[in-house]
């Protein structure tokens, strides 16, 4: 089946194989893992039989948060998990480092049961001279099995979930002819610091929740039977591991490691029942990275999809219907993690990661609710914000107990600041017209005689409209000529989304030819240097930012109507992307009539972008020989004193444009409790008006806020207005902007 992203072009969706089975199986299969046969005896080592309380007090730490899961899945039921629930909530920062953090949550964690696979197998099969060989056959076997497909991946879940429950149980009733309570009081450890940090290292066993949701995407009805999924898998987990706990101190080990269940095996079941359970524990932690693998490409996958990392990242394999890239890159981090890092410091890194983005989503409950409040929610947790805030409080506490480890705890800290590094620096190198994402345009016309190369200023005139070309024309011939620089003409021609850039109608292509000529025309009138291109595309912000980008333009001047319609947009849906993406200072115009502009009216500040908007203002009058008045809005109960304080603060814009020389400069003072009015009414006398965004901001809503709106909205008169490129601002915009 395919699909149509907002990019305007056709993907392949991931299929919906999994039923509610295959999800409980992906639950359980990634909680009985390497943290019942691993981490049971490590976690007996350290506080006896209170491991129960640390299990114990760990699955209530993580029923807070999957209450929190299962209410995101039921309004947003799509790949991704805890990271798509932090982008629907938060800003991109922040929801790239929930994303970021559990990807390398999945992946430490999958090292950590290939790390144990491979002990497991050296200790009780084979002893290879190679430690971690027999881990990572496994890993690329359970990589290629990813690759091949979600349904193919699901049947290996269930079968080998289904047969490691059955041996479970079978240790568990081998275990209960050895029952001594008496042991179980004995060994009891009443220092609740190591019960805390030995929850906090058996945390990771709960965590199998999120890899349910995080395969929502694949699920059927996962409204339904996600949340089914991870309340039934909790409750059985929970109550294994008390038993297998139980059971395993029961065996009297004299030595309590990693080891520990598969030597209790050996004693309960005698010599083959012990190997029969060592099997079972590979196979266990073999189904638990299997699921961790098909988890961590779907956050991978969601993240690419929602512009945080390369798109080519998340691209779905027609045939396999499989994210391949994603798949293969999870599969190379957790083979390095596996590789560098010893087992219990891949269970405390693990853990760091993911309760650092337990916190964040826990938290983008609350903020959820508030933010939507209309919004429908089948699945509703009670006493919001209270048990949300009691799962960020036992994360925090969970995470607390980790901070004894300094090694795991540093490199979990270090792993987070180079992926929010790796992010920015992407994000913002990232050529402005890849931000929106889609098929590149195609240069279909070339003419003139312009050259690519930086030799001059380079003005980027899009039209739009034919019957606006010879006013934006006139405007940008003023100050092309001011600047000795040429002006570069553009048309888009869009074709359907079905279509690659290069099919288009000729005959479409002629007349957009026709156009770009009317207006190469109008710039020879004017005695600019001109040159036309003619872009196919899909997107036209997108062509616009291109042709930006390949022609080293220094000003774009685009037309605007003045006001939109939709709430989210505020410029308009092709101008807003302009403004937040564009590597070049931006003019938009809202023509009104035909007549010249000479005379122009200057509500200034003295901001960055009104000082801007003063050196465009400056030319333009100077070009027509005009004249330039520069104002401020002072309240109408203002005392004449304090109206002379702000003709004096109008001073310093003055003289800045009195140094360009050449047409006549004035200063004004307007009486009005609104400034837009004020404005407004005090341009009846001028040809434009000219204004600056309102402050040095990263968003469009309020760089083009509601001031200059209104002032385009209600003025009968030509409005103009100016942001001026910042690469800092525009580096931070393409980091925090959406």
């Amino acid at each position: 089946m395919a699909n149509r992203r907002p990019n305007n072009h056709i993907e392949t969706e991931l299929s919906r194989d999994l039923g509610l089975t295959s999800a409980l199986a992906i639950g359980i299969g990634t909680m009985i893992a390497a943290g019942i046969f691993t981490l049971s005896g490590l976690a007996i080592r350290n506080v006896g039989s209170a491991a129960i309380a640390s299990f114990l007090l760990a699955a209530f730490v993580a029923l807070f948060t999957a209450l929190t899961y299962c209410e995101f899945v039921s309004i947003y039921p799509r790949t991704g998990e805890g990271y798509l629930y932090a982008r629907r909530t938060f800003n991109p920062p922040l929801a790239y480092f929930v994303g970021w953090a559990l990807f390398l949550g999945y992946t430490s964690s999958c090292a950590f049961y290939i790390a144990s696979l491979s002990s497991y197998f050296n200790e009780f099969i084979w002893h290879s001279p190679i430690e971690s060989l027999f881990g990572i056959v496994m890993l690329s076997g359970l990589t290629l099995l990813n690759i091949r497909g979600t349904k193919e991946s699901g049947k290996f879940q269930v079968i080998v979930t289904a047969a490691k429950v059955v041996l479970l149980i079978w240790f568990i009733a081998g275990g209960l002819s050895y029952v001594d309570m008496d042991v179980v009081m004995d060994r009891f450890s009443t220092d609740l610091v190591a019960i805390g940090t030995t929850g906090a290292m058996v945390f990771i066993t709960f965590f199998g929740f999120s890899a349910i949701a995080a395969s929502a995407g694949e699920v059927k009805d996962p409204v339904r039977n996600i949340p089914r999924a991870i309340f039934i898998s909790m409750g059985v987990v929970t109550v294994l591991y008390t038993a297998v706990v139980l059971v395993l101190l029961f065996a009297g080990l004299s030595e309590y490691n990693e080891a520990a269940m598969g030597e209790a095996a050996k004693k309960f079941l005698g010599s083959a029942g012990g190997y029969v359970i060592i099997g079972g524990a590979i196979f266990s932690m073999i189904s638990a990275s299997n699921a961790s693998v098909m988890a961590g490409s779907r956050v991978m996958l969601s993240m690419s999809q929602l512009g945080h990392m390369p798109e080519g990242f998340g691209l779905i394999n027609p045939r396999t219907r499989t994210p391949v890239i994603a798949v293969i890159l999870v599969g190379g981090m957790i083979l390095i993690f596996a590789l560098i890092l010893p087992l219990e410091d891949l269970s405390y890194f693990a853990n760091t990661v993911l309760l650092m983005a337990l916190i964040a989503v826990n938290a983008a409950l609350i903020v959820h609710r508030r933010k939507y409040p209309d919004m429908e929610r089948p699945f509703k947790v009670p006493l919001v914000p209270l048990l949300p805030a009691l799962g960020i409080l036992a994360n925090i506490y969970l995470l607390s107990q980790i901070f004894q480890h300094i090694v795991p705890l540093l490199l979990a800290l270090g792993a987070q600041f180079f992926g929010m590094f790796a992010f920015i620096a992407w994000r913002g190198w990232q050529p402005a017209e890849e931000a929106i994402a889609g098929l590149a345009s195609h240069v279909a016309v070339s003419e003139g005689r312009g050259s690519r190369k930086k030799s001059r200023f380079r003005l980027l005139v899009p039209i739009a409209n034919p019957q606006t070309i010879r006013r934006l024309v006139r405007l940008a011939s003023a100050i092309a000529k001011e600047k000795q620089g040429e002006i570069l003409l553009l048309r888009v021609l869009t074709v359907p989304e079905q279509l690659p850039p290069t099919q288009f109608d000729e005959a479409k292509l002629e007349e957009e030819r026709a156009v770009l000529r009317e207006a190469r025309k109008a710039c020879e009138e004017f005695g600019v240097p001109s040159h036309g291109v003619v872009r196919v595309g899909h997107k036209v912000a997108r062509a616009i930012l291109e042709t930006s980008t390949d022609w080293n333009c220094d000003l774009i001047i685009l037309g605007w109507k003045g006001h939109s319609r939709s709430r989210e947009r505020i410029l308009g849906n092709i101008t807003d992307a302009i403004v937040k993406f564009a590597d070049t200072d931006i003019m938009l115009v809202k023509f009104v009539g035909n007549a010249p502009i000479n005379h122009i009216l200057l509500p200034t500040a003295g901001g960055e972008h009104a000082q801007w908007a003063e050196q465009y203002c400056a030319t333009i009058a100077r070009a027509v020989d005009g004249s330039v008045t520069v104002c401020r809005v002072v309240p109408e109960d203002e005392s004449r004193t304090d109206s002379e304080i702000h003709k004096e603060r109008l001073k310093p814009a003055v003289e800045r444009i009195f140094e360009e020389g050449g047409f006549t400069i004035k200063s004004k003072v307007i009486r009005n409790d609104s400034i837009a009015d004020g404005i407004i009414e005090a341009a009846e006398g001028y040809d434009a008006i000219m204004v600056g965004a309102t402050r040095q901001s990263i968003y469009p809503q309020i760089l083009f806020g509601n001031i200059p709106e209104k002032i385009a909205m209600g003025a009968n008169k030509t409005v103009i207005m100016v942001k001026h490129h910042d690469p800092v601002k525009a580096l931070l915009g393409k980091v925090v902007g959406e």
